[in-house]
């Protein structure tokens, strides 16, 4: 070999290996950024209850864990068990008119809880909706977790004003004013109703200053969430038993009744099929991707199976525009919401 052939191979081996370098260099400072941006989410469960809990006037127990949004690394976790709202009562001097009714129900499966929504205010507060069933009736309280990840100080209120027994909260997000608006079912079942609710004294509001829609009486909704930009999304199943996402803005109503309008969007699928089973969750991300929980054996090909357990819940990213999911990991939880 020439010495300007020895050279020129000497110099491109040089800049080979510099690209090499380069490109290793940035590679591991691409996953470093990757890794630092991870998104962290609450993980929410349910704990076992107790023969004491008294769901009439305490809150359901809860697991409550911290993990990355794409590894599923656990970050934290915590259990909060029940807490009693009788002060909260006492101080409202709370009597008939606003107490939660009750109806004892002759068909009765047994008492139970639910965890129906959690959502993070404006300033970092955890707030988590459960219901629980009992013979007399459903008590619904809201859950606030003020605090680090690990050393979360919580309080409970019970959500007062249902003008029905059967009425409970479904769903849930925040509003400016210490307000959230609620979606009501009637035993989780249609008919829904959307309506506004004080934090501060957990009392659903009668009046109407938002001119939030009328729901259709046979439709089922589900899964409130917000973007940045102050949109609201949501889960409806119609006759056809497909959920379909829809949105609404507070802003946007409807020239002829003054209601604000809501938008069906598109059905979500996986794989080009529709879906058979509603979601268990929506949340939006603080990058505005939104992520839904939903049951993996909703999607398999033999969708006889009906195990709904936490364990096969998985988190999957949603196109707004086309209803179009794609899996990100294992969720072994309720309910999620974005740290």
């Amino acid at each position: 070999m020439s010495p300007l052939k020895r050279r020129q191979f000497g110099q491109l081996a040089a800049a080979s290996l510099t690209s090499t370098l380069i490109a290793d260099f940035y590679s591991k400072a691409l996953a470093q950024k990757i890794e630092s941006s991870n998104e962290v989410l609450y993980e929410v469960n349910l704990l076992d209850t107790s023969n004491t809990q008294n769901r009439e006037n305490q809150t359901p127990p809860l697991e409550l864990s911290t993990a990355e949004l794409t590894t599923g690394k656990v970050l934290s976790k915590l259990n909060q068990p029940e807490i009693s709202v009788l002060n909260q009562l006492v101080e409202l001097s709370i009597d008939n008119p606003l107490a939660v009714p009750k109806r004892s129900r002759a068909f009765f499966l047994g008492d139970s809880n639910r965890i129906t929504k959690a959502i993070v205010l404006k300033d970092k507060t955890l707030l988590i909706s459960t219901v629980s069933s009992t013979r007399n009736g459903f008590f619904n309280y809201l859950i606030s977790g003020v605090g680090g990840a690990i050393d979360s100080i919580f309080t409970a209120k019970k959500v007062l004003g249902f003008e029905r027994a059967n009425q409970t909260v479904e769903s849930l997000l925040s509003l400016p004013n210490n307000q959230l608006l609620c979606l009501l079912g009637n035993e989780g079942i249609p008919p829904f109703t959307l309506k506004t609710l004080d934090t501060r004294i957990g009392k659903i509001l009668s009046d109407d200053e938002l001119s939030l829609p009328s729901l259709p009486p046979n439709h089922r909704f589900a899964n409130l969430c917000q973007d940045a930009k102050g949109n609201i999304f949501g889960t409806e199943i119609g006759s056809e038993g497909i959920p379909i996402l829809i949105s609404m803005n507070l802003e946007d109503k409807a020239q002829i009744t003054g209601k604000v309008k809501i938008k069906r969007l598109a059905p979500l699928n996986f794989k080009g099929r529709p879906l058979s089973n509603d979601l268990k969750d929506l949340n939006f991300s603080s990058s505005g991707e939104l992520y839904a929980l939903a049951t993996d054996n909703a999607f398999a090909a033999d969708n006889d199976q009906k195990n709904n357990d936490k364990k096969n819940n998985a988190l999957f990213t949603v196109d707004v525009e086309s209803g179009r999911m794609k899996p990100v990991r294992k969720l072994p939880a309720k309910k999620f919401a974005f740290l």
